[in-house]
């Protein structure tokens, strides 16, 4: 009998290992498949990771490629990849919008995930100049893949508020420019959760996969 009692105990305890073995992997996996929140400080002004968000992508208005109003209402409860490109650009541009077309291509049948290219060069990138831009690189479906124009102050105030897409000050204004080779990834709820090298191929593919899990969220 009290070998039984035993044998009992011991099968009990190796069951409470096994379970709380597997609690603790599970726990392990989904910890890897969630991605940190991106914050400012207020005081620094740098960006930094957080297991909580602070604060949405603000309200901003452009317009697109097709001449409509865009805002975030119209982004939607969508997941999307924020840059800031120019038409004319000889260098880096190329290459971000290679890389975006490998994104717009992998989620062109997902309808949450969106990408919004601001022009950083408003005064030439008329609606025109988007759109010829946006056919050049494939986009068929102008509500997917998102390019934007107007007020040059207040689209490097979206770029710098609102994304934190790059660290130098500026106030919008003549002799201001913004060229930057970074992509913002921003969830469902409006919350950056990803900044990564747009001409780096593996770190696009890194983003990509981000994506994914916010989708399987």
């Amino acid at each position: 009998m009290e070998n039984n009692n035993k044998k009992f105990i011991t099968a009990g305890i190796l069951v409470l290992i096994i379970v709380v073995g597997a609690y603790a992997y599970n726990k392990y996996e989904k910890l890897k498949q969630t991605l940190p929140f991106y914050v400012t400080n207020p005081t620094t002004h740098k960006v930094y990771q957080s297991n909580k968000p602070d604060k949405p992508v603000g309200y901003f208005s452009f317009i697109n490629q097709e001449g409509k109003k865009i805002t975030p209402k119209e982004i939607g409860h969508s997941i999307y990849v924020a840059d800031y490109f120019f038409v004319t650009c000889p260098g880096i541009c190329k290459e971000m919008s290679s890389q975006l077309q490998r994104v717009y291509r992998t989620f062109e049948k997902e309808p949450t995930v969106k990408i919004v290219s601001y022009t950083s060069k408003p005064d030439e990138d008329t609606v025109e100049a988007l759109m010829n831009y946006a056919i050049q690189y494939g986009v068929k479906d102008h509500n997917k893949w998102i390019f934007l124009t107007g007020d040059k102050h207040a689209l490097y105030e979206t770029a710098r508020k609102q994304y934190a897409i790059v660290n130098e000050e500026g106030d919008g204004g003549e002799e201001d420019f913004i060229h930057t080779e970074r992509f913002v990834l921003v969830d469902q709820d409006q919350y950056i959760r990803g900044y990564y090298d747009g001409t780096d191929s593996v770190e696009v593919d890194r983003m990509i996969q981000d994506i994914h899990k916010l989708l399987n969220h």
